[in-house]
């Protein structure tokens, strides 16, 4: 396994964990929608990562398929799920081919993922393929808000676009509202609702090391040697605009599920 995948994995855990308070309020939330007991149903989570998302749902008594294609992300949460893995099966693979048969889950959890898929099509028809009669489609999707958040990733996108590359920029918005109209041309009726809103003190060095270790999906798309060249300028620029860089700032956050009922 590819040390920088793992290593990745750690940043991401590290740097887009929720608080516990958080995480839990999000499982009650998925399991209110689900409307199936824990120990009765049976989940799968697609981009599963390191089990943010869930690590609390499998100490509430459910089944568990975490699928990534991101061998990393799943060693990473192999180990921090080690004590409930009877409860867990993973599966490395990609979403747009889940190796299940039809109608055999329950509820289908899929976080920060489409945007991430150019044919994300697929994966839906997949996740709909998989889902049981009844059961639910469960989106769901961060929102951060800070001023010098904004100004540091504002400034990477200007030294990425003075090498000559472009940075898509909205695209998580618009898959979301794709995915919304193509649910509601299969005659489904996505319900959507902000579950928690949350303040969190950040550093300014995190801010930059979330964007370092390529956290954000706007930042793979930049080539790597492009992403290389252009970091020592940021660090640079940050130390010079903000002076102390352990400076924590106050980020505001929240979560929002969309649940969909099939049929």
């Amino acid at each position: 396994m590819p040390r920088a995948s793992v290593r990745m994995a750690y940043a991401y855990d590290r740097l887009r964990a929720y608080p516990p308070e958080v995480a839990g309020r999000i499982a009650t939330a998925i399991g209110n929608a689900l409307g199936v007991r824990g120990e009765e149903a049976v989940l799968l989570e697609l981009g599963v990562g390191t089990g943010r998302i869930a690590l609390p749902l499998i100490a509430r008594g459910y089944r568990y398929l975490a699928l990534d294609k991101d061998p990393g992300m799943l060693e990473v949460f192999r180990q921090k799920a080690a004590g409930v893995m009877r409860k867990v099966r993973l599966i490395e693979a990609d979403a747009r081919a889940i190796p299940l048969p039809d109608e055999s889950v329950h509820g289908v959890i899929v976080v920060h993922l489409w945007h991430l898929l150019p044919d994300w099509p697929k994966a839906l028809a997949e996740a709909l393929r998989v889902l049981k009669p009844g059961g639910v489609l469960l989106e769901g999707w961060d929102e951060m808000e800070a001023e010098e958040e904004r100004l540091i990733q504002d400034r990477w996108r200007f030294l990425v676009e003075a090498e000559g590359v472009g940075v898509v920029r909205g695209l998580h918005r618009k898959r979301l509202e794709e995915v919304e109209e193509a649910l509601k041309r299969l005659g489904l009726r996505p319900k959507t609702k902000q579950v928690v809103q949350w303040r969190e003190e950040r550093t300014l060095r995190q801010a930059l090391e979330a964007l370092e270790e390529r956290l954000y999906s706007f930042t793979q798309l930049v080539p790597e040697e492009v992403h290389e060249r252009i970091m020592p300028g940021l660090w640079a620029w940050a130390q010079g605009e903000f002076g102390d860089l352990d400076r924590s700032f106050t980020l505001e956050r929240s979560f929002t599920l969309r649940a969909t009922r099939m049929a």
